[in-house]
């Protein structure tokens, strides 16, 4: 089984995107000790957000800001020189490179990325210790979703019937995770607010991923700032920027919690909402 669960996102720009007169949406956080370490954290807020909008984050995760800068740094240059690397470029002349790996379940499953340039090599060495993070973070998730929401059994059987999921936490914990590394490079003389990727849902259950740093690269000297451009829609209609921190881990739930998780859900309890998103 494969489950959409990590995704990395880096923007590249000499020229960031602005976002005039768009409400900005403050996300529902959560800290590493309250969801990872058990401290206790507020179960009715954390469903409350995934039933109303879809998303929510941790932050306060120890090393990860380091993790993810080091990482995200290390991406562009990889991304542009790998054979490996997937190019795409938008109809706004975005052009989207990606790295895609993926991590199966048991000791060792992280699957390593393209070692075809220094550059790679790099990037694959910082990449590695963000997506242990990353996974850790990620299954703690799981857990806490799981518990909190009652399911009939088994939610999930193998195509061949040989092995059955029992819960949430248990498909996160032995799918396969996809992890794709994006860049996204856009020209100088793009217009300001025009989308990059339109509003859609993802097809797994959630992704997991780290907020877009942009790059702003001029006599070869490199500054970096966070990207201000994921949209999401909100229940109401409304479109709205999301305020992510830079130590943010966001999960964002997509249509396969109404293909899968939805239909399942006992004792009339709140079903879960998949996030319109854009990214400009």
């Amino acid at each position: 089984m494969k489950i959409s669960a990590a995704i990395v996102l880096l923007a590249f720009s000499l020229d960031g995107a602005s976002a005039k007169d768009m409400p900005l949406y403050q996300p529902h956080r959560i800290s590493y000790e309250e969801l990872v370490m058990n401290k206790g954290y507020d179960t009715e807020s954390f469903m409350d957000a995934l039933s109303s909008v879809g998303l929510i984050t941790v932050n306060g995760i120890p090393g990860y800001a380091h993790q993810r800068n080091d990482a995200l740094l290390r991406l562009h240059g990889c991304s542009l020189e790998s054979k490996a690397a997937l190019s795409h470029k938008f109809e706004d002349g975005t052009v989207r490179r990606t790295m895609a790996t993926h991590t199966i379940p048991g000791p060792g499953g992280a699957q390593s990325i393209s070692h075809d340039s220094d550059a790679c090599a790099s990037f694959d060495a910082a990449s590695k210790t963000l997506r242990s993070t990353v996974a850790d973070v990620t299954a703690a998730f799981g857990k806490s979703l799981g518990d909190s929401i009652s399911l009939e059994k088994p939610l999930l059987e193998t195509e061949d019937g040989m092995y059955a999921f029992g819960g949430f936490a248990d498909a996160v914990e032995n799918g396969e995770h996809l992890e794709h590394f994006h860049s996204y490079q856009r020209p100088v003389d793009s217009v300001q607010d025009e989308k990059t990727i339109e509003f859609h849902t993802d097809q797994g259950l959630f992704i997991a991923f780290t907020p877009g740093l942009m790059v702003d690269s001029q006599d070869n000297m490199i500054e970096t700032q966070s990207s201000s451009g994921f949209h999401i829609e909100l229940k109401d209609g409304t479109h709205a920027l999301v305020d992510f921190q830079d130590d943010d881990l966001v999960f964002m739930l997509g249509d396969g919690v109404n293909q899968i998780i939805n239909p399942k859900i006992q004792d009339e309890g709140k079903k879960l909402r998949a996030t319109p998103h854009a990214l400009s």
